[in-house]
């Protein structure tokens, strides 16, 4: 199709045009409401154009580049990411999910919780062939569990230039899960990067170290918090492998970064572009080459997002961070089944986090198009943005000393539960929505059964310790809210006093149905009443407890009071009003609760559970 230059639509307008055409549709609301700040501060604005975002890379803005914004080769991910599944090593039947992952289109493998015995793992790879397949240790592994994983796949290879496995080597990131370290910390770091030594000798394609931001993202962390801590960590390794003996060009090559990603598509994908640009300005500080500056990205969607209501949902949550990984570049991938809260994940569940990467990589092509996200002013100025505030966070780390010291001050968990505070008030006033949970629940589903996930038996008695930083599930307080009401589950026990016809009260009653079932609150919905009697009767027929008036402010102002009152004489405990408490001032004292787009669900719902419970 040609363009037809005669065509008046299709003149190029300026901003100031579309300000204006923009601001007349909002029909006298501020255009300025439409931009939105990220947890870190950075404005989201409504519209990203060339003259007002555009972003030069000072010659380098191209795929290879040695920004490395647009990836870390200039093929970038053509022959596919790395598909990775996850494991627990002492789940009963993990050999037979291990080959059928591999069987089915899983590239990589990640072993987590396993024993520091060759034995062990040996059994749990029989008939994977290491040289095709690698087999990768999860985040925190110790030194003796990486050295029984060689001991086995140097005794299964035929060549261990071939092997090209991930270790796990991260101490830092196990004493903030568990608040302890095996050793002084400063003593596991140095042990691990001796040992990075003695592999790179023996195993040249082993990567040893990781760099894992999941326990920062599922502690709390914003994005920029999370790659802030993967820079100083990533610093902390530099000066730990030079001073074992590596050079500075070898460095990178012996480090594995993880980032997650959650439902923020766009978001997540200028985190991994982020990544990339920080680390080679690092690197590029170091004195390395930029041909060899660029750092392996794993990227993981997060834990936190999962929830446990409507798990059905967390496929989609995935499907969408898996996407904005490979967006971005990642060089391998990790989808957590949509399962996982619930427990270990059965056959489904891995078959289902496969096969999401699977279709992305092969089935939509994503792989074969080179930095789809290059050119939008909008991912490109945000990948500065990103950049730039993680940067912030990295500099201010590094004033306390580095990551390890303010982990083990205790600086850095205060800065972290900051940012949960606000997520957690953002998740309560559902300006972060979790469909499912907060939003849209649904009180008849069946909930999922699963076993146990195996516990890690590792005992762990280091002289060092922090406060430990356990996985911060945004839907928790939802969920625990509504496991509080069993029976609530089951009968309705709130009455919505719907006033007027259909036209007039369906916009709240709507609104309020969602807003109380998402706390488990079950309610009684009906089509509305033309008179305050009516509704009354309906109430001491429906033998519930709590009412909540529902209407437009009209029909509040012509009968709301009257119709409070009257719920109260025929034994309404709480009597709430769908709007906010504005709409009707001389109603206030009659009326024990408001609800309204914005308010805190949690603190509102609370005088309910209280009442029931």
């Amino acid at each position: 199709m040609t363009r037809d230059d005669s065509d008046p639509n299709l003149d190029d307008r300026d901003y100031e045009s579309w300000q204006a055409a923009a601001t007349a549709a909002l029909k006298g609301k501020n255009l300025a409401d439409l931009t939105t700040l990220t947890f870190e501060g950075i404005e989201r604005i409504p519209l990203y154009t060339k003259q007002h975002n555009g972003t030069i890379r000072n010659g380098d803005d191209f795929p290879g580049g040695t920004a490395f914004a647009r990836g870390s080769s200039a093929s970038g991910n053509l022959l596919g990411w790395e598909i990775r599944q996850s494991h627990f090593a002492m789940r009963e039947d993990v050999n037979e999910h291990i080959l059928s992952d591999l069987e089915n289109g899983a590239t990589a493998i990640t072993l987590k919780g396993s024993v520091a015995e060759a034995a062990h793992i040996r059994s749990i790879l029989e008939g994977v062939y290491v040289e095709l397949a690698p087999i990768h240790l999860s985040s925190g592994s110790t030194w003796e569990l990486a050295a029984a994983l060689l001991s086995v796949c140097e005794d299964q290879s035929s060549d261990i230039e071939l092997l090209r496995n991930h270790l796990g080597l991260d101490p830092v990131g196990r004493l903030a899960r568990t608040g302890r370290s095996v050793s002084p910390l400063d003593r596991e770091i140095k042990q691990c990067a001796d040992m990075a030594k003695d592999v790179a000798s023996r195993f040249p394609n082993v990567i040893p170290i990781a760099i894992d931001g999941s326990v920062w993202a599922n502690g709390g962390a914003s994005d920029s918090q999370e790659l802030g801590a993967i820079l100083s960590a990533g610093v902390l390794w530099i000066r730990a492998l030079l001073e074992a003996g590596f050079s500075i060009n070898d460095v990178a090559k012996k480090l594995e970064i993880t980032l997650t990603v959650g439902p923020d598509q766009f978001m997540n994908t200028a985190k991994i572009r982020a990544a990339r640009v920080c680390w080679a300005r690092i690197m590029s500080a170091c004195g390395a080459s930029p041909s060899k500056s660029s750092v392996a990205i794993h990227a993981e969607t997060a834990k936190a997002m999962m929830t446990k209501t409507d798990s059905w949902v967390n496929m989609l949550r995935a499907t969408t961070a898996c996407f904005a990984a490979a967006v971005g570049g990642a060089d391998a991938i990790t989808v957590t089944p949509f399962d996982d809260a619930v427990g270990l994940s059965n056959e489904m569940g891995i078959r289902l986090a496969r096969n999401t990467q699977l279709i992305l990589q092969e089935e939509t092509k994503l792989s074969s198009v080179i930095d789809p996200a290059g050119g939008s002013w909008y991912v490109e100025e945000l990948t500065d943005q990103v950049a730039s505030s993680a940067w912030e966070v990295f500099q201010d780390l590094e004033r306390q000393g580095g990551l390890a010291n303010a982990l083990l001050s205790g600086r850095w968990q205060e800065a972290l539960a900051k940012t949960r505070s606000a997520r957690n008030e953002a998740v309560a006033h559902r300006s972060m929505p979790l469909t499912g949970t907060s939003e849209f629940p649904n009180l008849d589903e069946q909930q999922l059964e699963r076993e146990p996930i195996p516990q890690n038996l590792e005992v762990l008695e280091g002289e060092q310790r922090c406060e430990p930083l356990p996985l911060s599930r945004w839907s928790t307080p939802f969920e625990e809210m509504r496991e509080t009401l069993v029976t609530s589950a089951k009968e309705p026990v709130l009455f919505l006093a719907n006033l007027g016809v259909i036209s007039q009260h369906t916009a709240r009653s709507t609104f309020a149905m969602n807003l109380f079932e998402a706390g488990g609150i079950r309610t009684l919905n009906n089509d509305g009443f033309t008179s305050t009697d009516d509704c009354v009767e309906a109430f001491i027929s429906s033998k519930t407890r709590i009412a909540c008036i529902c209407s437009s402010d009209s029909v509040y102002s012509e009968s709301a009071s009257r119709t409070a009152r009257e719920l109260r004489a025929a034994g309404a405990d709480l009597i709430y009003l769908a709007g906010k408490p504005d709409v009707l001032v001389e109603a206030v004292s009659d009326i024990d609760g408001f609800i309204y787009l914005g308010c805190d669900v949690l603190e509102a719902l609370l005088p309910v559970h209280k009442l029931l419970n």
